[in-house]
């Protein structure tokens, strides 16, 4: 029908706008589900784009692709309940209520599920709060959210979500089980799921690249952020406005910005580097200069076997991913894609455990 999806999507009755749909392929191309290549012919050189095995697997899954990316890597790093609890989140409204009357004690209560870099795991510890006060009836769990100033309609959002995400997942060959009776968290696809350095880098994968650098000047004084040439701020409501001293990584992937006198970003999480050579954009290896760049602008100093040890990994998990489009079911099975897959589980880890 056509080469590219600009040539597709012009014949259409009503076609889309150019600039649509060039947004929509960069941000498909920097998530990994679409390549381009160019294709010469006799009269003139055209630009032909395929889906790559992530893009095939994400085409399946009628969800916003940040979402689907992530969910996809939830499932194969076993840390899938969390993952789904994030991605129902940044589908729904904030399950934290806003009382003018009592705003001190309000932000008092909130703070209680507070996590010190993650407004991703802040979620997470609320979800989890609730899910506890729920197994002892609706009647307890509406209590809990008075008492802690929670929206209980956005917590009941989440669950309906995270349900739908999981049936999608499980329709898709992802996930396997019998609706009634699951247990998730006790399940294999969750045998991770207290590993924050491999969630972290499973919801960095869905996000970038949404990334930002902090900065910290030489001389001392507050770290700045930025996003690519651009200075952004944390906004007021992430956890991480008010930790300008404590950086445990100088990553920090965000899901959105938005600008008004100056430009914030919201729903923030600090990412270590590993994850972004695991999930980010091209790699170059600088062997004499002992660094990795990452699509030209993330700049890592680390040893230049390690950045080849990651893109190495990174065209493996492309070979997994290829091969689950025939075998979906199985690779619970097959060895030795539970192998590189461990072996990945272990090299995001050993970056925790030296913090």
């Amino acid at each position: 029908l056509a080469k590219n999806c600009m040539e597709f999507l012009q014949q259409a009755p009503q076609a889309p706008s150019e600039e649509s749909v060039v947004a929509a392929i960069n941000l498909l191309q920097d998530l990994g589900a679409i390549d381009a290549t160019d294709e010469a012919s006799t009269a003139s050189v055209a630009k032909v784009e395929h889906l790559t095995p992530l893009g095939q697997h994400l085409a399946k899954l009628p969800v916003n692709v940040r979402l689907g990316k992530m969910l996809i890597f939830g499932c194969l790093f076993r840390c899938l309940d969390k993952t789904l609890t994030v991605a129902a989140s940044l589908s729904c409204k904030s399950p934290f209520s806003t009382y003018i009357q009592d705003s001190q004690q309000a932000e008092a209560k909130h703070k209680a599920f507070a996590h010190a870099t993650s407004d991703f795991f802040t979620i997470c510890n609320v979800w989890n709060s609730y899910r506890a006060e729920l197994e002892h009836g609706s009647a307890r769990a509406r209590k809990f959210c008075d008492q802690n100033y929670l929206n209980r309609g956005a917590l009941l959002e989440i669950r309906d979500m995270r349900n739908q995400f999981l049936d999608l997942l499980r329709q898709i060959g992802f996930v396997s089980h019998r609706k009634s009776g699951f247990d998730l968290q006790g399940s294999q696809y969750n045998v991770n799921g207290s590993k924050e350095s491999v969630i972290g880098a499973v919801i960095c994968a869905g996000l970038y690249p949404n990334v930002a650098h902090v900065v910290t000047p030489i001389g001392g004084g507050d770290p700045t952020l930025w996003h690519g040439q651009e200075r952004v701020h944390f906004h007021n409501s992430s956890v991480n406005a008010k930790n300008k001293h404590r950086l445990p990584s100088e990553w920090v992937a965000f899901f959105e910005k938005f600008a008004t006198h100056r430009t914030y970003i919201s729903a923030t999480s600090y990412v270590d580097p590993f994850a972004l050579l695991l999930f980010g954009g091209r790699l170059i290896v600088k062997h004499i200069e002992r660094k990795v760049l990452v699509d030209d602008w993330i700049e890592l100093k680390i040893a230049a076997q390690t950045g080849v040890l990651f893109r190495e990994l990174r065209v493996q998990m492309d070979f997994l991913l290829e091969s689950m489009m025939l075998k979906v079911d199985n690779i619970s099975e097959d060895t030795k894609s539970q192998a590189l897959l461990e072996g990945i589980v272990k090299l995001l880890s050993s970056t925790e455990q030296t913090k």
